[in-house]
């Protein structure tokens, strides 16, 4: 039995399904082509993962790849949610929340980088993979406005110039869509 997976929706299907499907003892491929968003990556690993992880006669070989999707998407979320609004509300001067909040961004960076080349590695030569081409951009910048604050080159007023920018690429990366395989390759078996 072969199911191929284009959405979050698709694997909630298969979820609902899946007690039908396992009854059957029959050995399922399940293929995961595609996602919506890198930010609904972990809410699709949650629900994936224990199904193939379950079932004896289950296999999904993009678990890994999502895997690491759901680790840029909480990466990501965490910036989104808890870094950047503490460096919104600071003042010019560099104090100690707007401190722990580029310590942070540097931390995030390094997961990112980490994270960016580990999925592109996964995909191997895909013609289509905007998310390890996004996360790229997004970890040059936040390395760029880490090391002039930290090395003392840039003020409070510098940083808050630069957040709009910062605030839409997170954004722009978290809606990317993710492709784990090239469609016309995917097996249709």
């Amino acid at each position: 039995m072969f199911y191929k997976i284009h959405s979050h929706a698709q694997i909630q299907d298969l979820q609902a399904r899946s007690d039908e499907l396992g009854h059957s003892n029959e050995h399922m491929d399940v293929n995961l082509v595609s996602l919506e968003s890198v930010r609904i990556a972990c809410e699709s690993y949650a629900l994936l993962c224990p199904l193939i992880m379950e079932s004896g006669s289950w296999e999904c070989p993009e678990l890994d790849s999502l895997s690491v999707v759901a680790g840029l998407s909480l990466e990501i979320q965490k910036l989104e949610h808890d870094v950047l609004p503490q460096l919104m509300v600071q003042e010019a001067k560099l104090e100690r929340g707007a401190l722990e909040a580029i310590l942070l961004m540097k931390n995030s960076e390094i997961k990112l980088s980490h994270l960016g080349k580990c999925f592109k590695e996964a995909l191997g030569v895909l013609k289509e993979d905007l998310v390890s081409a996004q996360v790229k951009d997004l970890s040059i910048v936040l390395n760029d406005i880490v090391v002039h604050v930290l090395e003392g080159n840039c003020y409070g007023a510098w940083l808050q110039a630069r957040l709009p920018v910062l605030i839409q690429l997170v954004t722009d990366v978290l809606e990317t869509p993710v492709r784990f395989c090239d469609p016309d390759e995917c097996s249709d078996e």
